[in-house]
């Protein structure tokens, strides 16, 4: 709410004067408090969100002072709060016209229009208040935030650094104006903004922290840790600057930094279950397994509703092999978020491993009526209806997607694949060729997993003259 804020009352005299009303109520009597004692006891009720009582006392203000205009701008404040923002609207065009020039009036106005979703009015109202006396700096803000809602992000902007003119160390407007330059795609300006900003004030933890944001959205890595680190110079609690750095670090190849600095973050705060997840993924690129396991079980245990940890579990054990152990996380990840159109395909892959080629081909197809854009399904599918024995159908999918993608490389070396195993040599030899053309180095490393081809020598005469020309 917009209001005064009165500091002469001590909590336990405002608990005094709350008993005193409610007593007074009770026993069905006429209480007097003066203007300042009625002020606390409706800003009590506001602030423990007692709206029946607020409104009672409200009215009873009212009653007793019927000319001090605060109690009736408190009401409209209320009706807003209410979604009764036409009653409130009138309650404020009478104030207004017995105050034309009190700010507190056309301020509750703006946060009326604001509320009906008229931003541009609302904006209007609260450069009116300004210009009648109202604080600017907290308004500043507010109308920010209006644009913020029309999408204007610049002028936003432009508010925002009003605002933090007045006051270099409101943290929340430095993360505001970050947030207008991320959704606005103004990275460069970010870049300058904060770099001013952290020349004039380099104590400022949150200026410095927004620059290394700002770096790692231009992939400026190296600049961001250098800007996290000052950061953590003048906060070195800051887990969050540890956490940014990390992921930093992750961009640049050094996992193990990486992974020393997720785990500073448990010095200064609970330790976190995704946290958990970034440093198993480190371990994995690391090839450490092990620690990667132990992290990931880690993450489950302090929060076992991350889809990630489950997806991740089932791929190491699929990597290795252990399709009986990967398939039961998949089907978690999918309990989780069961549309998931990647974690049906891990699942579909598992059950192909399996040899249950029939659940296999079920959830492959799904797949391809949501997604026929996906240029791997047809060669899997393809490769399920052939180990079922089911030729025709395997075709079929190829031929389906061929038109779907007529330089899809893969469909090509799956036709090869199934010709060869039929005996048709010389077709074969054509598709391959046909896919060398297409995508060379792709093709060839598909075809290095098709043992029965790669020892042929006419196919390995192909791929060797297409090395030679490429």
């Amino acid at each position: 709410m917009m209001d005064e804020e009165f500091d002469d009352f001590t909590d336990e005299q405002v608990e005094e004067l709350v008993t005193r009303f409610e007593t007074a109520v009770k026993n069905a009597e006429s209480p007097y408090f003066d203007i300042e004692e009625f002020e606390e006891i409706i800003e009590y009720y506001d602030m423990n969100q007692n709206g029946k009582q607020m409104e009672l006392a409200i009215r009873t203000a009212t009653n007793i002072h019927p000319y001090h205009l605060h109690f009736k701008i408190k009401d409209a404040q209320r009706l807003i709060t209410n979604k009764r923002i036409g009653q409130a609207i009138l309650i404020l065009n009478e104030l207004a016209a017995i105050e034309p020039r009190n700010p507190h009036i056309r301020q509750t106005m703006a946060y009326a229009y604001s509320r009906m979703g008229k931003h541009q009015q609302s904006i209007d109202a609260y450069l009116e208040s300004i210009n009648l006396g109202a604080e600017p700096k907290e308004l500043w803000v507010t109308i920010a935030y209006e644009y913020e809602s029309i999408h204007q992000y610049k002028i936003a902007v432009d508010y925002l650094k009003k605002a933090i003119e007045e006051d270099p160390e409101d943290e929340g407007v430095l993360y505001e104006i970050l947030f207008c330059f991320e959704i606005d795609k103004r990275m460069e300006d970010s870049l300058k903004f904060f770099t001013d900003f952290v020349n004039e004030h380099p104590y400022s933890h949150v200026a410095w922290f927004n620059l290394g944001i700002t770096y790692s959205n231009l992939e400026l890595y190296e600049k961001a840790i250098q800007a996290y680190d000052y950061t953590l110079v003048i906060d070195e609690s800051f887990s969050s600057a540890y956490f940014n750095k990390a992921n930093s670090l992750i961009n640049l190849g050094d996992f193990k930094g990486a992974i020393d600095n997720f785990k500073e973050t448990f010095q200064h705060e609970e330790p976190d279950g995704l946290t958990h997840v970034y440093i198993g993924q480190c371990y994995e690129s690391l090839n450490n397994t092990e620690l990667a396991l132990e992290h990931y079980f880690k993450a489950i245990e302090i929060n076992d509703k991350i889809v990630e940890v489950y997806v991740n579990l089932a791929l190491i054990y699929f990597n290795m092999e252990k399709y009986n152990e990967s398939l039961p996380y998949i089907h978690e990840a999918l309990s989780l978020e069961p549309e998931n159109i990647d974690y049906q395909y891990i699942l579909g892959d598992i059950l192909a491993e399996l040899e249950n080629y029939s659940e296999a081909a079920t959830i492959y197809h799904h797949i391809l009526e949501k997604n026929p854009e996906n240029e791997e399904i047809y060669f899997d599918l393809a490769g399920i209806f052939w180990n079922m024995e089911e030729r025709d159908s395997a075709f079929e999918v190829l031929d389906l997607g061929i038109q779907q993608t007529s330089s899809n490389y893969r469909n090509f070396v799956r036709y090869a694949e199934f010709h060869y195993e039929l005996g048709n040599i010389p077709m074969a030899i054509n598709y391959i060729s046909i896919a060398l053309n297409h995508s060379p180095n792709e093709s060839i490393e598909l075809l290095e997993g098709m043992t029965p081809l790669m020892e042929d020598l006419e196919i390995q005469n192909l791929i060797k003259n297409k090395r030679k020309k490429s």
